[in-house]
């Protein structure tokens, strides 16, 4: 605190205390002789009355020297100034402003973020030095770094303050002291970083100082908590994805919602799924302190194309992240052209038999996959542009013009190899990477087993641990060993490879090298035989990566390159964006940080750690109480004339005091005061003494 004076030439007054001591030195009474018959009662007296007549003496002047000054500084009218977080100085002020996620979290008083600005608004008021304000998260997708940071008046910064929007985005808190720094390395005036924040952990845990350059020691460091210190409840949406099912027309589907409670309370909230901006159903879920739940949705799709879905969280403190988004491709059903090489009356006894009853099991309408099946003869009466993939099941020859065209289209082919297989043949085909050998067969009461899964691929990731319990149980007794340039994807104990695949221009083979009926293995009796035979025929036209493209969180890097457009959510915030590629558009999910919407705060000893063994001012904000921000004024002449009115009373009372009961002689009564101690040496025997001098009070 600072002692000011509004009146500062009045204390020249103070000179005028000398007045007292001049009128107590001037004014003294002469020494008088009087004579007395004897001395006895004199030195009595001088016993009793010299010492407090003298202190009576002293303690008149110090009350009226008080008296002079306290009527001197009351004139001079002093006050204590306190400066607030902004002193009203000229002096240069970096203000860091929380915009990130936390900050829209909206209390009974209002929304964090607005009283944030107000907070700012509040220590900038009639600020005269310079100011800069610098956010903390970037706004519409823009870097913090690529943002003008320049010196502003308080008038111009209050009018750039209103135009900072609260982001969706995590805040780089690293980033914006960075900024701040090299704006005050510009400056020779006194400086200050203030940092206007809630100090929820999802920004500051990724804070360090050391990871700044050399921070100036002259630069003062302030931080304004948002907020209280406690966990704030708060609820949001942490994955969607499908489940059961595919997203294809006329096929039902199972989507899967986690919801997490980042609160140290339980809570209940409304879940609601909306597909091209219409409720379709909502499911209500209750959830413990700290815990997650999930919540399912049954989908039933009767058109193909791009599904813009939303889900979405009943209302709460914090509603900027209670909307998850996600982009569903909806395409119509895989159509397979299956060319059997053993038809058979019986479609029992046919080689595609099991085939297709592991792409269509029961001959279900669920089922994702439209089926051919036709002999090697058909293969030339048929339009092979209507499908998408084709299987070739122990076909014997291969016609070489007919499979050029499939793999000039792009598309995918997968072949079984069986005892109607001429290896020659195949070997033949110059587009193929590998070469058939001759065929392996087990002997009596042997097999060969799978031993390796390329668990890299998505459709064989199930098989990869306990899940694949059932594939490594198949039996293969007879298949044809295959070498050339290929990705072995099952491979025997022997280190023969079952499966293969390789990329011929812009389609993709599959190799499977044993039947796909019964004839040389009993695959098709275990279960892993159905999960395995879809996921490879969707992994074959890249059926896994359209359903639900993955999200990405607000400030991370696009998948794709191409420029994106938004096409829903609120404008540079979450949503969904659309690419435009050359042969396609893709659309993806954007959605607020997941570390945003857990609203737990740092305490004070928390970020002094953080700032090491630099000094920082922590100053929670409240509403209506600003003065505490500014440079606080406050008057004390009240308490100056209370003090002189009391000095002045005193001294009345000790000026006009009665002295004690004494003879009318020890009084001073009769013209003797007292008896100066100086004078008695010099008393004459007859009994002659001079009056003591005493200064007219």
């Amino acid at each position: 605190m600072i002692l000011s004076f509004l009146n500062p030439l009045f204390l020249f007054g103070l000179t005028a205390a000398a007045v007292p001591i001049l009128i107590h030195r001037l004014t003294k009474r002469k020494a008088l002789t009087q004579k007395f018959s004897a001395v006895r009662l004199l030195l009595q007296s001088q016993r009793i009355m010299t010492r407090p007549q003298r202190l009576r003496h002293l303690f008149l002047l110090a009350l009226r020297i008080l008296a002079i000054m306290s009527l001197v500084f009351l004139m001079a009218r002093p006050v204590w100034m306190e400066p607030g977080l902004l002193a009203q100085e000229e002096s240069a002020k970096a203000i860091i402003l929380d915009n990130s996620l936390s900050m829209g979290y909206r209390e009974e008083s209002g929304e964090r973020y607005a009283l944030a600005k107000k907070a700012v608004n509040e220590v900038m008021d009639n600020f005269k030095g310079q100011v800069a304000l610098i956010p903390t998260a970037f706004v519409q997708r823009k870097p913090l770094q690529d943002r003008e940071i320049r010196w502003m008046r308080s008038e111009e910064a209050l009018k750039e303050l209103s135009s900072i929007p609260l982001s969706f985005g995590r805040g780089d808190l690293n980033a914006s002291l960075h900024l701040a720094y090299q704006k005050l390395r510009e400056l020779k005036v006194g400086k200050e970083v203030s940092i206007v924040s809630d100090l929820a952990r999802g920004d500051w845990e990724g804070f360090a100082l050391n990871k700044l350059d050399v921070v100036p020691a002259e630069v003062g460091m302030t931080l304004l908590r948002i907020g209280g210190s406690g966990r704030d409840p708060n609820l949001t949406v942490k994955e969607v994805r499908l489940v059961e099912g595919e997203t294809v027309v006329g096929v039902r589907s199972r989507l899967e919602v986690t919801v997490s409670n980042l609160s140290d309370r339980s809570g209940t909230t409304l879940v609601q799924l909306f597909l091209s901006g219409i409720k379709v159903d909502q499911k209500s879920i209750d959830l413990k302190a700290a815990g997650q739940g999930k919540v399912y949705f049954e989908l039933s799709l009767d058109k193909k194309g791009w599904v813009n879905g939303e889900v979405r969280l009943s209302g709460d403190n914090l509603s900027q992240d209670d909307i998850f988004y996600f982009p569903l491709k909806v395409r119509e059903k895989i159509k397979v052209l299956i060319i059997d090489g053993s038809p058979k009356a019986s479609l029992k006894d046919s080689e595609s038999y099991y085939l297709i009853n592991a792409l269509r099991p029961g001959d279900s309408e669920g089922s994702p996959f439209l089926l051919r099946v036709i002999s090697e003869e058909e293969l030339g009466n048929i339009d092979r542009n209507l499908y998408e993939v084709v299987v070739w099941m122990n076909v014997g020859k291969l016609p070489g013009s007919q499979l050029a065209s499939i793999l000039e289209s792009g598309k995918p082919i997968i072949l079984f190899l069986g005892d109607q297989v001429t290896p020659e043949e195949y070997n033949r085909v110059p587009l193929f990477p590998w070469r058939i050998r001759e065929m392996k067969e087990a002997g009596i009461g042997k097999a060969e087993r799978i031993a390796q899964v390329d668990d890299h691929r998505d459709f064989l990731k199930p098989f990869s641990g306990p899940g694949g319990e059932s594939l490594r149980a198949a039996s293969f007794r007879r298949y044809f060993k295959v070498e050339g340039s290929m990705r072995s994807l099952l491979i025997f104990e022997n280190k023969d490879p079952l499966l293969v695949e390789s990329d011929i221009g812009k389609s993709r083979i599959f190799l499977f090298t044993s039947s796909g009926d019964l004839d040389w293995n009993d695959f098709p009796l275990k279960a892993a035989y159905l999960p395995l035979i879809q996921g490879m025929t969707k992994e074959a036209v890249s059926f896994f990566k359209d359903s639900i493209p993955s999200s990405v969180r607000l400030g991370e890097p696009f998948r794709e390159k191409v420029r994106s457009t938004q096409i829903l959510g609120p404008q540079g915030g979450p949503g969904i964006y659309q690419f435009l590629l050359s042969s396609e558009e893709v659309r993806q999910g954007v959605n607020t940080p997941f570390e945003e919407s857990d609203l737990g705060k740092l305490t004070d000893e928390e970020v002094r750690k953080k700032f090491g063994k630099r000094d920082i001012k922590i100053v929670e904000y409240k509403e209506r109480a600003s003065s505490s921000f500014k440079t606080r004024r406050r008057e004390i002449w009240p308490f100056l004339l209370v003090f002189l009115l009391i000095v002045l009373g005193v001294e009345m009372v000790v000026a006009n005091g009665v002295l004690p009961s004494y003879p009318p002689f020890l009084r001073g009564e009769g013209g003797i005061t007292h008896l100066h101690p100086s004078r008695l040496s010099t008393l004459p025997a007859a009994g002659r003494v001079d009056r003591a001098d005493e200064p007219v009070m």
